[in-house]
């Protein structure tokens, strides 16, 4: 059986059917535009800041002022008889 499959495969017929074509054409081609923006993207150097220019961009930290504390009345009786007297009694 092996000596029936290797002699198939020595036809030239069998041979052709089998190889496969292999393109290199497709390796070397290269994409100019991504090349391009790579190279500009290397050579890109940014402009380097003067010291202080962040000044007049960003504003200074100014923190709220601290709230009130509230003022409560210890002595609340006068409080509670004017309420008393306002409030009519439902006997």
């Amino acid at each position: 059986m092996y000596a029936l499959a290797t002699a198939s495969l020595r036809t030239p017929l069998a041979s052709a059917t089998i190889a496969r074509g292999f393109s290199s054409q497709a390796a070397q081609m290269k994409d100019v535009v991504q090349d391009l923006y790579l190279k500009s993207l290397k050579s890109y150097k940014p402009a380097p800041q003067a010291a202080g220019a962040e000044a007049g961009q960003v504003k200074d930290l100014k923190l709220p002022a601290a709230p009130e504390v509230p003022k409560i009345n210890e002595d609340i009786t006068a409080e509670l008889a004017a309420y008393d007297s306002e409030v009519p009694a439902n006997n």
